[in-house]
């Protein structure tokens, strides 16, 4: 039974280097006492010959020397395997069984594994003991029906084929005879993969994660001949991630309200992960900003419908970025794979412009803003959105029909400091409802269309922050105030 091993591309003709390592493993397989022949001229010309051969090859058997590739005793003499039992009769024997007349001459490394007609002693399973077409006196096409003899072919369709399967190349990876590794291997499995795809593994260099899975082999994830997935892959992502990665992440895409779409698209996985290796942790593609945006550059429907916004647009033009964004943390607040919240948030979060308040239900923004914010009424100390002492984040969060942060705050970008929002979409139609909101060195206002103009003075002199920038988005005019 063949152990598995890759290359990962499906091809209709081998590269010029499969040919050439071909080439080289023929030669190889050819290299004994007594090895292939061309004979010297055609049967009827070999006036040379030793008289013993002449008398064998000119009267009954002159079509042993008309095979392109010639056994080394056929040109020499046939008693070298053959001995005369009955002269009038013209009956013959050979000097000693088969298995050992072989080996007279030609030697095998005794090794852990053998090919099974080597076990058996049946040299003349693949090789004809006096000529062939084929290279090193082979009864068949290497490149064609000599292995699937005994190997069912069977095994080695499907869509996309390995290299050397495609042109009968089995020598590129398998020994012939005997191999010290597991199904004939000609070295371990990794190296042999290595020998053809070294740009996979960079294992070695400074800051380079390999993915377990490749430093334990290629073929947990491959297989060596052929598959109907991409890459000869032994199945599509996530379902062969999931091989492995079943107690951290099987039970969490099962029972989830909520799996990332990502994960249900062609690639999935491999989206946002590297294979092989990476220099990023988790075997991450890019940042995570960057493995976002590959997606989430465009306007995306959820299975429910909603309109996910173009984030790559959003942060774009508008320069002043939530922190986690800036500091390239979308995960900070969103959930990879899959989870229960709306939009995968990792903790809680209210989804409505209005909420009852309560401390967990704004546990998401409590991972990095203090709670005091909405829990104290004095917010000296504490913010620079009050009216003389007083907090008005308190003022309308902490009731029975408070706003919610979004109420007020764009949580991914805006133009203006403190992520303060141009307009917020409110009720079930979306109508966008404007904050108008002005910033002052002592205080600002607002017109939104939840109440006529509001206008609060701190009683000191602070200078509103300004927008900080992402993405080599230049930094815009402070526009805004916390």
């Amino acid at each position: 039974m063949f152990n598995p091993f890759p290359i990962l591309v499906r091809l209709e003709r081998p590269p010029s280097r499969l040919w050439a390592r071909l080439a080289a493993c023929s030669l190889l397989a050819s290299g004994s006492a007594w090895g292939q022949v061309t004979p010297p001229g055609n049967a009827g010309e070999n006036t040379a010959l030793n008289p013993s051969l002449q008398t064998c090859a000119g009267e009954c058997h002159q079509d042993m020397l008309t095979q392109k590739v010639m056994h080394g005793p056929v040109l020499e003499d046939c008693a070298k395997c053959h001995v005369e039992d009955n002269k009038e009769d013209h009956t013959f024997f050979l000097l000693t069984t088969p298995e050992e007349l072989c080996i007279k001459c030609h030697s095998i490394a005794p090794k852990s594994h053998g090919h099974e007609p080597v076990l058996n002693n049946d040299c003349m399973a693949c090789h004809d003991a006096h000529g062939s077409k084929f290279p090193s006196v082979l009864v068949a096409d290497p490149k064609g029906d000599l292995c699937a003899q005994c190997h069912d072919p069977k095994n080695m369709d499907g869509k996309f084929v390995h290299g050397p399967v495609v042109v009968g190349a089995c020598v590129v990876c398998h020994e012939a005879h005997t191999s010290d590794e597991p199904a004939l291997l000609r070295k371990p499995e990794r190296e042999t993969c290595l020998e053809c795809h070294g740009e996979v593994d960079r294992t070695g260099e400074e800051g380079w994660h390999t993915h377990g899975a490749l430093e334990q082999g290629c073929t947990g994830c491959h297989d060596p001949h052929a598959s109907d997935h991409k890459f000869q892959l032994e199945a599509t992502a996530p379902d062969l991630c999931l091989s492995c990665h079943e107690d951290t992440l099987h039970d969490q895409l099962t029972n989830a309200k909520i799996v990332h779409g990502a994960l249900t698209q062609e690639g999935g996985c491999t989206d946002c992960h590297e294979a092989h290796g990476s220099t990023l942790p988790m075997l991450q593609k890019g940042s995570e900003v960057e493995a976002c945006l590959r997606c989430h550059s465009q306007e995306l429907k959820t299975a429910t419908g909603e309109t996910l916004t173009d984030m790559g647009a959003l942060l774009a033009n508008n320069p002043n970025h939530h922190g986690p964004i800036r500091e390239g943390q979308c995960t900070v607040c969103h959930q990879p794979h899959a989870g229960d919240r709306f939009r995968l948030l990792e903790k809680d979060y209210p989804p409505a412009f209005y909420a009852p308040f309560k401390i967990d239900t704004f546990a998401l923004c409590f991972t990095c803003h203090i709670p005091e914010l909405v829990l104290e009424e004095n917010g000296r100390g504490l913010t620079n959105f009050r009216q003389g002492d007083q907090n008005l984040h308190w003022l309308h969060v902490n009731q029975e029909k408070g706003r919610t942060c979004r109420a007020c705050h764009e949580v991914h970008a805006s133009q203006r400091a403190a992520h303060v929002r141009e307009a917020v979409p409110f009720g079930d139609s979306g109508w966008m409802l404007e904050i108008n909101f002005d910033v002052n060195a002592g205080g600002g206002s607002c017109t939104p269309g939840c109440h006529k103009t509001k206008t609060y003075r701190r009683g000191d002199t602070i200078e509103p922050p300004k927008p900080r920038s992402v993405l080599g988005i230049p930094e815009g005019p402070s526009a805004g105030g916390e």
